[in-house]
This record gives C-alpha cells, sequence and structure tokens, in this order.
C-alpha cells in the first residue's frame, strides 16, 4: 500500500547505466526522499553490460523494491562502453550488450507500449557503437480508484533542441487522446546548446567560458526561457502540460568536459594547455537536464536530491521527487 493517502510519490533518475547499483539499489530502498516512492523512472538502464556487473538493472531494482517493472531497450551497444566503462567492467565481457529506459511501479501495469521517436541513429552508431533508436516507454497504471498513464523518456543529447522538440512532438501526438492524468518523466537532455554542427564546438566553449556566473546558471537551470531556450517546452505547453510546479531548478549533472565527443575530439597537445581553466569552467556548469511534466493534476510539488550523484556516488545524476495530486 502506498504511504501517500492522497497524493503520489514519483522519482525520476538517470542511473548512469547501473554503474553503481549496489549504491543506487541501496537509495531506492533507504533514502529518506526516495524510499516512499510509489513509482520510479530511470534511464541508462542496463542489460548485461559488464560496465554494471552484467546485472539486469531494471528486473532487480524491481525485485529489490516488491515492485512491478517494465523495461525496454533503447540500443545494442557494440563495444564495452565509454568513457570510464572499460575499467568498470575490470576484463568482463558483456553477456547481453543492451541498454534501455525502464518503469517501477508499485501497482499492476494495465497496459505497456513503445513509441518510437526521431533518432540520429547513424550518428549514434559511428561515434559511440550504439544500434538501435529512441523511444518512450508508456504505461498504464492501476493506482487503486485513480487510474494513470506514466511516461518514461531519455531524450538525445547530441544534436540540437530543433531535434529534441521533434521527438517530444512525437511523443505527445501518442498521447493526444488521453483523457487520464499523465506523467511524463526522464532526462530531457535540456543543456540548451545545438550539437552537431561545424560551430558548435567554439560556439559552445565561448558561451562556458565568457558568458557571465549569472546569466549562464539562468541558461543552464531555466532552458524552457531565454532566447536559447529548448523548444520542447513549447510543444509541452501546447498539449496542455505543466511542469514548473515540479522543479526546483537545482542542476542534476555537473558538465564533465572529458565526457563530450567534441573536446575529445581535440588534440591532447591542443587540450592540455586549458586544463586548468576548463576546471574552472565545470564548476560553473550544473545542468537541469532532468523534469516531470504533467497533465491532469490538481497539484504538485518537486525537488532534486543532493548528494547521490557525481564522482563515486551511484550515478552522474541526481534524483528528482515529484508530487502529483
Amino acid at each position: 500500500m502506498s504511504p501517500h493517502s492522497d497524493r503520489l510519490r514519483a522519482v525520476q533518475w538517470n542511473v548512469e547505466h547501473g554503474n553503481g547499483f549496489d549504491r543506487a539499489a541501496a537509495a531506492l530502498r533507504g533514502h529518506p526522499a526516495l524510499a516512499e516512492a510509489d513509482i520510479v523512472f530511470l534511464e541508462e538502464c542496463d542489460l548485461g553490460m559488464a560496465r554494471s556487473g552484467n546485472h539486469d538493472v531494471a528486473l532487480e531494482l524491481a525485485a529489490g523494491l516488491g515492485f512491478h517493472g517494465a523495461w525496454a531497450p533503447l540500443f545494442l551497444e557494440t563495444t564495452i562502453g565509454r568513457n570510464e566503462d572499460s575499467a568498470l567492467a575490470r576484463g568482463a565481457v558483456n553477456e547481453e550488450s543492451l541498454y534501455g529506459l525502464a518503469m517501477l511501479s508499485r501497482w499492476p501495469f494495465a497496459g505497456v507500449r513503445v513509441i518510437e521517436l526521431p533518432s540520429p541513429e547513424r550518428f549514434q552508431f559511428e561515434a559511440e557503437g550504439m544500434y538501435g533508436r529512441h523511444i518512450a516507454l508508456i504505461a498504464a497504471i492501476e493506482r487503486p480508484g485513480a487510474p494513470f498513464v506514466a511516461v518514461a523518456v531519455h531524450l538525445e543529447v547530441h544534436r540540437t533542441r530543433k531535434h529534441r522538440a521533434a521527438q517530444m512532438r512525437t511523443l505527445l501526438r501518442a498521447l493526444g487522446d488521453e483523457s487520464r492524468p499523465v506523467i511524463i518523466a526522464g532526462d530531457f537532455n535540456t543543456h540548451t546548446f545545438d550539437r552537431g554542427r561545424p560551430e558548435s564546438v567554439l560556439s559552445g566553449a565561448r558561451t562556458m567560458l565568457f558568458e557571465p556566473d549569472v546569466a549562464l546558471r539562468r541558461r543552464l537551470l531555466f532552458p524552457d526561457r531565454g532566447t536559447m531556450r529548448e523548444p520542447l517546452f513549447e510543444a509541452l505547453r501546447e498539449a496542455g502540460f505543466e511542469w514548473n510546479r515540479f522543479v526546483d531548478r537545482e542542476p542534476t549533472l555537473q558538465l564533465r568536459f572529458q565526457r563530450i565527443d567534441e573536446w575529445n575530439a581535440v588534440p591532447a597537445a591542443l587540450r592540455t594547455p586549458f586544463t586548468r581553466v576548463l576546471t574552472w569552467a565545470e564548476g560553473r556548469a550544473g545542468l537541469r537536464l532532468d523534469w516531470f511534466a504533467g497533465r491532469g493534476w490538481h497539484g504538485g510539488d518537486g525537488f532534486t536530491v543532493k548528494g547521490l550523484d557525481g564522482p563515486g556516488a551511484p550515478s552522474d545524476h541526481a534524483p528528482i521527487v515529484g508530487e502529483f495530486w
């Protein structure tokens, strides 16, 4: 039975593949902000990847919570992974090589479906060795007396704001006739930069190095506003969704330049002199990437859970909590 009599508690968390599986599992079971969740949305959720101990991350987390679970693959990984993944694998090999997103629910699923989103398949394969497509996972949740629809989604990070908006519009069309309350949760990758263009590296570097602190913070934590806003929020508004009441405008990811493909493509001899400057720039670059959006709810609020993200933590993303009523 839910500990909340008149409201629903949701947790949204990009768990970085499940690389910190034991720590993530312990947090979901025991952290005061997470342990009373009624539904959990997860991105970067591995199945049989050596970097995450070849766990079936979604199945094992659902079992540990005593929840119902749904998982769907985005990509088949043709390599051991990226960044620190080889070190985490410790010489092991992938058993299944799948990477996806999941939903864990206190209540049963009445139905689950997958919606395919416009995806840069060729880029993902050529740059990262990942074969597949972006999706949204949509489930009807049999909450007693108050059923609702839950959606997990992970929008792409390597292309433009316009492309992320096209992905969101595809998802919203699939929900167009839905009359029940809806929660959309996910890593929207709302970094506000148009990547994948020849000028994107210089444009991004100029912003990160020379934008005044207040202006940069506002851009990165309020990606739904301003001249460089992400148009996916306009699509959400047009479809009757709101998000402001569920966000506290805290960062959910701290930028790390060593994980940016464009920066790593620069020869090491040219990168080294800028190490100190980049460390300073990273300290300014807190991104709000994770969101809830709701339709059909009377009220709600939300907050970011601190202390569970960063090096040595369960994930590089902070989880967020949303209350819906």
